[in-house]
């Protein structure tokens, strides 16, 4: 998607408002999960990157830097009407770029089993078994690549 702009955004700036109501929207609200905005952005350790399309904020992924030197992405999310157009691939591109950068060979996610095909097709493998996560109890998988 050529059109896309990845930008890595600081926890205070102001387009993480906008960041907050596009995780909602795509993480919780399909599940009746009420909005709450407490997303521990705060830290060095963890890293923002936003995709924006004509400047409309239209997609976001989190790289959590894990102390071991691994990285964990969280919170891939991208608008639904836009699901399945390349804003993913985009996001995931610049995190895994960002970590070959950092020097970080192995990315760690847990995914919806809904999205394991699409991590699957970009190079992730499943490493356990379903799982119910988080507050909504959406089955994931574990899944990992190696970039280094």
């Amino acid at each position: 998607m050529r059109d896309i702009v990845l930008e890595w955004l600081d926890p205070g700036d102001p387009r993480m408002t906008e960041v907050h109501a596009l995780r909602h929207e795509v993480l919780f609200a399909p599940f009746g999960i009420p909005r709450d905005d407490r997303w521990d952005d705060e830290g060095a350790d963890r890293l923002h990157i936003a995709a924006f399309r004509d400047g409309k904020l239209v997609g976001y992924a989190n790289l959590l830097l894990e102390p071991d030197g691994t990285g964990h992405v969280r919170q891939v999310s991208v608008l639904p009407e836009l699901q399945g157009g390349g804003v993913g691939s985009a996001l995931m591109t610049g995190i895994e770029d960002e970590a070959r950068r950092r020097g970080i060979a192995l990315l760690t996610l847990n995914a919806r089993t809904t999205a394991e095909g699409f991590y699957t097709r970009i190079g992730w493998r499943t490493v356990s078994d379903v799982f119910p996560f988080g507050r909504t109890g959406v089955p994931h998988v574990r899944m990992e690549k190696r970039i280094g």
